[in-house]
Protein backbone atom coordinates (compact mmCIF):
# COMPACT_ATOMS: atom_id res chain seq x y z
CA UNK A 1 0.00 0.00 0.00
CA UNK A 2 1.34 3.53 -0.71
CA UNK A 3 2.62 5.32 2.13
CA UNK A 4 -0.19 8.44 1.39
CA UNK A 5 -2.93 5.49 1.14
CA UNK A 6 -1.67 4.01 4.52
CA UNK A 7 -2.12 7.73 5.98
CA UNK A 8 -5.36 8.52 4.61
CA UNK A 9 -6.82 4.93 6.12
CA UNK A 10 -5.44 5.80 9.38
CA UNK A 11 -7.22 9.45 9.24
CA UNK A 12 -10.18 7.71 7.98
CA UNK A 13 -9.82 5.15 11.53
CA UNK A 14 -9.18 8.39 13.88
CA UNK A 15 -12.48 10.03 12.41
CA UNK A 16 -13.93 6.50 13.77
CA UNK A 17 -12.68 6.53 16.88
CA UNK A 18 -13.56 10.66 17.69
CA UNK A 19 -17.13 9.61 16.15
CA UNK A 20 -17.35 6.28 18.87
CA UNK A 21 -15.86 8.32 21.96
CA UNK A 22 -18.68 11.02 21.14
CA UNK A 23 -20.93 8.54 21.14
CA UNK A 24 -19.60 6.64 24.30
CA UNK A 25 -21.69 6.80 27.49
CA UNK A 26 -18.31 7.17 29.75
CA UNK A 27 -16.48 5.18 32.29
CA UNK A 28 -14.85 1.59 30.91
CA UNK A 29 -15.93 2.29 27.08
CA UNK A 30 -14.86 6.28 27.14
CA UNK A 31 -11.41 5.02 28.44
CA UNK A 32 -10.89 2.39 26.20
CA UNK A 33 -11.64 4.36 23.41
CA UNK A 34 -9.25 6.65 24.30
CA UNK A 35 -6.66 4.59 24.75
CA UNK A 36 -7.21 3.36 21.56
CA UNK A 37 -7.55 6.67 19.88
CA UNK A 38 -4.34 7.86 21.65
CA UNK A 39 -2.24 4.49 20.45
CA UNK A 40 -3.05 5.31 16.95
CA UNK A 41 -2.13 9.18 17.19
CA UNK A 42 0.95 8.19 18.54
CA UNK A 43 1.89 5.79 16.39
CA UNK A 44 0.99 7.79 13.48
CA UNK A 45 2.68 10.43 14.35
CA UNK A 46 6.27 8.12 15.02
CA UNK A 47 5.34 7.10 11.21
CA UNK A 48 4.62 10.73 9.80
CA UNK A 49 7.23 12.18 11.60
CA UNK A 50 10.38 9.55 11.43
CA UNK A 51 9.72 8.05 7.80
CA UNK A 52 7.25 9.69 6.23
CA UNK A 53 8.05 13.94 6.44
CA UNK A 54 11.93 13.26 6.43
CA UNK A 55 11.42 11.37 2.83
CA UNK A 56 8.93 14.08 1.95
CA UNK A 57 11.68 17.08 2.41
CA UNK A 58 14.76 15.02 1.02
CA UNK A 59 12.30 14.90 -2.78
CA UNK A 60 10.79 18.72 -1.97
CA UNK A 61 12.51 20.00 0.61
CA UNK A 62 11.48 21.58 3.43
CA UNK A 63 7.86 23.23 2.10
CA UNK A 64 5.12 25.37 3.85
CA UNK A 65 3.09 22.26 4.04
CA UNK A 66 5.22 20.10 5.49
CA UNK A 67 6.53 23.03 8.29
CA UNK A 68 3.15 23.64 8.91
CA UNK A 69 2.33 19.93 9.48
CA UNK A 70 5.07 19.26 11.36
CA UNK A 71 4.03 22.50 13.68
CA UNK A 72 0.65 20.89 13.68
CA UNK A 73 1.51 17.96 15.27
CA UNK A 74 3.41 19.51 18.18
CA UNK A 75 -0.39 21.17 18.65
CA UNK A 76 -1.81 18.19 18.30
CA UNK A 77 0.43 15.92 20.89
CA UNK A 78 0.09 18.84 23.27
CA UNK A 79 -3.92 18.13 23.39
CA UNK A 80 -3.55 14.53 23.52
CA UNK A 81 -1.75 14.90 26.44
CA UNK A 82 -3.88 17.53 27.81
CA UNK A 83 -7.15 14.98 26.88
CA UNK A 84 -5.29 12.55 29.08
CA UNK A 85 -4.79 14.25 32.00
CA UNK A 86 -8.13 15.37 31.78
CA UNK A 87 -9.57 11.77 31.34
CA UNK A 88 -12.40 11.40 34.26
CA UNK A 89 -12.53 14.97 34.70
CA UNK A 90 -15.34 17.20 33.67
CA UNK A 91 -13.10 19.13 31.20
CA UNK A 92 -11.94 15.91 28.89
CA UNK A 93 -14.77 16.27 26.22
CA UNK A 94 -13.84 19.87 25.45
CA UNK A 95 -10.11 18.50 25.35
CA UNK A 96 -10.80 16.04 23.41
CA UNK A 97 -13.80 17.90 21.03
CA UNK A 98 -10.25 20.93 20.30
CA UNK A 99 -8.38 17.75 19.80
CA UNK A 100 -10.53 16.28 17.31
CA UNK A 101 -10.77 20.06 15.36
CA UNK A 102 -7.05 20.35 15.22
CA UNK A 103 -6.65 17.01 13.78
CA UNK A 104 -9.71 17.52 11.20
CA UNK A 105 -7.28 20.53 9.82
CA UNK A 106 -4.57 18.70 9.76
CA UNK A 107 -5.81 16.08 8.05
CA UNK A 108 -7.66 18.34 5.44
CA UNK A 109 -4.76 20.44 4.46
CA UNK A 110 -1.99 17.33 4.21
CA UNK A 111 -4.86 15.24 2.20
CA UNK A 112 -5.84 17.64 0.11
CA UNK A 113 -2.86 19.99 -0.53
CA UNK A 114 0.65 18.25 0.64
CA UNK A 115 -0.54 14.42 -0.18
CA UNK A 116 -1.04 15.41 -3.99
CA UNK A 117 2.30 17.09 -4.21
CA UNK A 118 4.46 14.53 -2.64
CA UNK A 119 3.04 11.92 -4.86
CA UNK A 120 4.14 13.18 -7.86
CA UNK A 121 7.43 13.82 -5.77
CA UNK A 122 8.07 10.77 -4.40
CA UNK A 123 5.94 8.18 -7.34
CA UNK A 124 4.29 5.06 -6.78
CA UNK A 125 7.72 3.04 -6.18
CA UNK A 126 8.84 4.48 -3.42
CA UNK A 127 5.99 5.60 -1.99
CA UNK A 128 5.06 1.19 -2.02
CA UNK A 129 7.99 1.01 -0.05
CA UNK A 130 7.71 3.73 2.29
CA UNK A 131 4.43 2.58 3.11
CA UNK A 132 5.67 -1.08 3.41
CA UNK A 133 8.29 0.59 6.16
CA UNK A 134 5.57 2.80 7.93
CA UNK A 135 2.91 -0.19 8.41
CA UNK A 136 5.48 -2.34 10.28
CA UNK A 137 6.61 0.29 12.21
CA UNK A 138 2.58 1.62 13.00
CA UNK A 139 2.37 -2.00 14.40
CA UNK A 140 5.78 -1.75 16.30
CA UNK A 141 4.56 1.52 17.69
CA UNK A 142 1.03 0.40 18.52
CA UNK A 143 1.97 -2.36 20.40
CA UNK A 144 3.81 0.00 23.95
CA UNK A 145 1.92 2.52 26.00
CA UNK A 146 1.76 5.53 24.04
CA UNK A 147 2.68 7.83 27.31
CA UNK A 148 6.70 7.71 27.07
CA UNK A 149 6.94 8.54 23.49
CA UNK A 150 4.23 11.15 23.58
CA UNK A 151 5.86 12.56 26.40
CA UNK A 152 9.49 12.40 24.61
CA UNK A 153 7.87 14.42 21.66
CA UNK A 154 5.95 17.10 23.90
CA UNK A 155 9.31 17.83 25.58
CA UNK A 156 11.03 18.60 22.21
CA UNK A 157 7.86 20.48 21.17
CA UNK A 158 7.84 22.77 24.52
CA UNK A 159 11.73 22.70 23.65
CA UNK A 160 10.83 24.64 20.61
CA UNK A 161 11.93 21.69 17.98
CA UNK A 162 9.81 20.86 14.86
CA UNK A 163 11.23 17.86 13.96
CA UNK A 164 12.16 14.93 16.37
CA UNK A 165 15.37 15.11 17.71
CA UNK A 166 17.78 12.24 15.83
CA UNK A 167 18.21 8.94 17.50
CA UNK A 168 21.59 9.17 19.51
CA UNK A 169 24.09 6.46 18.11
CA UNK A 170 25.95 4.76 21.10
CA UNK A 171 29.27 6.22 21.14
CA UNK A 172 32.89 3.86 21.98
CA UNK A 173 34.17 4.74 25.25
CA UNK A 174 37.55 6.78 24.89
CA UNK A 175 40.25 5.55 26.30
CA UNK A 176 41.24 7.98 29.44
CA UNK A 177 45.26 8.33 30.71
CA UNK A 178 44.18 6.48 33.28
CA UNK A 179 42.13 3.57 32.47
CA UNK A 180 45.45 3.29 29.46
CA UNK A 181 48.05 3.12 32.44
CA UNK A 182 45.96 0.78 34.41
CA UNK A 183 45.68 -1.42 31.52
CA UNK A 184 49.49 -1.36 30.22
CA UNK A 185 50.43 -2.21 34.40
CA UNK A 186 47.17 -5.23 34.15
CA UNK A 187 49.83 -6.65 30.85
CA UNK A 188 53.11 -6.56 32.10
Amino acid sequence: MKATDLLEQQHEEVKSIFKRLDDADGGAEQKELFEELASNLVAHDAIERQIFYPACEKALGMTDELGEALVEHGVVEFMLYEADEARGKKDFKFKCKVLQEVLEHHIEEEEDEFFPKVEKALGDERLEALGTQMEQAFEEAREEDFREPLHKNLKQVLAGAIKPAPAKKAQPKKKTAARGANHARAHR
